[in-house]
């Protein structure tokens, strides 16, 4: 007896998600239709819908699914940083989202470019931005002193830095898309320009100007 060997529904939720990621991409949430998804994914519509109630759920999970894998790629790189050098942990972390960045170019247009208003998916954005500020003031945190202008308490001003250096880096990462004749290590040092020469101060590392 022949024929395709049944996917899973663990499988074939993976194999919509690939699809999806696609067709996102490409077409913008607005813009993408069910339809167009299940078409992808080789599947009938109903199917897809048993897998996603909605195309906001459906862009949601994609949401998390590739903002998860950015923020896990640069959390592990963080780690492997030594205890005490904190420009060479920016740097990396900087780096490594880059890095992530230009080889995913679906998941750069759905985490830094589009910005869906529905509230489901809204919903879905901000839950990873929380996790990916509570990841950078992790990094703040081991950091042996803040010289700050203003007294905060320690978990506060790492709070703080790990929320201004999180939009910083977004936005970079979106204005690159339409400026992707600078190379990595450019924006690498762009953002160093940016943010590392007062944060240079802020940890009391002397800011190594290139």
């Amino acid at each position: 007896m022949s024929g395709r060997r049944r996917l899973t529904p663990e499988n074939r939720r993976a194999v919509i998600l690939a699809a999806a990621r696609t067709v996102f991409a490409d077409a913008g949430y607005d813009r993408t239709s069910m339809r167009a998804v299940a078409k992808a994914a080789g599947i009938t519509t109903p199917v897809l819908y048993d897998h996603f109630g909605s195309k906001a759920d459906l862009y949601a999970a994609l949401v998390e699914a590739e903002a998860d894998a950015l923020i896990g790629t640069w959390e592990r790189e963080g780690l492997e940083v030594p205890e005490g050098s904190v420009e060479q942990l920016f740097r990396r972390t900087i780096g490594t989202i880059f890095d992530w960045v230009a080889a995913n170019e679906a998941g750069w247009r759905i985490i830094f470019l589009d910005s869906p208003s529905d509230p489901a998916v809204a919903q879905a954005h901000r839950r990873r931005q929380e996790r990916a500020t509570a990841v950078l003031a992790a990094q703040f945190a081991r950091v042996p002193t803040l010289h700050l202008s203003v007294a905060l308490d320690r978990e506060r001003a790492d709070g703080f830095l790990a929320e201004a250096a999180k939009w910083t880096v977004n936005a970079v990462a979106a204005w690159w898309w339409s400026n992707r004749d600078l190379t990595r290590d450019q924006l690498v040092e762009l953002t160093a320009d940016l943010l590392w020469r007062g944060l240079g101060q802020v940890t009391g590392e002397t800011p190594n100007v290139h």
